[in-house]
This record gives structure tokens, sequence and C-alpha cells, in this order.
């Protein structure tokens, strides 16, 4: 009886230890970093030209880090884009620098950027158009 009635008391005593915040550590516990949240990657510049019959699309996005992948999109009409290459993340730090190149055809296409951070959050750059026929 006596032994349960001190067990009750220990865990009463702890209870009591760890529900009372004391400088912001609770007894029994380890204090755990607060995680800062992540900046996510946005599209900076993006281009795109003609170089030996190839569409070559360039594109640099701040917070490189924080990015997980990128998809290149494009579309014949300017409203519809379909996936064309999935480019992953360097994860180095600061800004970074990619690039994507296709087979230019005869008609003109317009191409965007799907910066996917490792949050999930997406954002979309802004559309190129290149027009071989020009």
């Amino acid at each position: 009886m006596i032994k349960s009635v001190t067990l009750i008391i220990l865990i009463l005593l702890r209870i009591g230890y760890q529900s009372s915040d004391i400088g912001g550590i609770t007894p029994f516990t380890s204090p755990l970093p607060v995680p800062q949240p992540a900046i996510p990657a946005k599209v900076l510049t993006i281009n795109a030209s003609i170089s030996n019959n190839k569409v070559v699309l360039n594109w640099e996005v701040s917070q490189n880090e924080t990015a997980d992948q990128f998809e290149v999109e494009k579309s014949t009409d300017g409203k519809h884009f379909f996936l064309a290459a999935l480019v992953f993340g360097t994860d180095k730090a600061e800004n970074g620098s990619y690039q994507f190149y296709e087979k230019a055809g005869n008609q003109k296409i317009a191409y965007r950027i799907k910066v996917i951070n490792k949050n999930r959050e997406t954002e979309y750059s802004r559309v190129v158009e290149i027009n071989p026929n020009v």
C-alpha cells in the first residue's frame, strides 16, 4: 500500500513539474530548437534563345537551397502547358543557375518554370516565348 501511494505521489509530482514552464524549459524534457520558416526559392530571371537549332532556356533562382525541383513546362498556345522536362535542385546555398535545351521546332513555343520547393510550395516563372521563324 505504501509503495502504491509513493508511486502515485511521484507520478503527480512529475506531471506537476512538466506542466510548469520555468524559463521556457520544462523538467524531464530536452529543449528543442524552434524551426525557422524556409524562404521559398523564386525565379529571378528566365530567358530563352535559339542556338545551333536548339532552344536554350536559362533561369536563375534565389534561395536555391530550398528548391527541390523545377518543372520546365511548354505550350504552343500560351494557355495550356505540359511538362517538357524535370530538373532537380542542387542544394547549393544562395542563388542557383539552371539550363534546359531541346531541338527547336518550326512553331512558336512558350516556356515557363514551375518551382517546387522542399516544403511542397510551388511558384511559376513568367512565360517566355521562342519563335524560330523570326
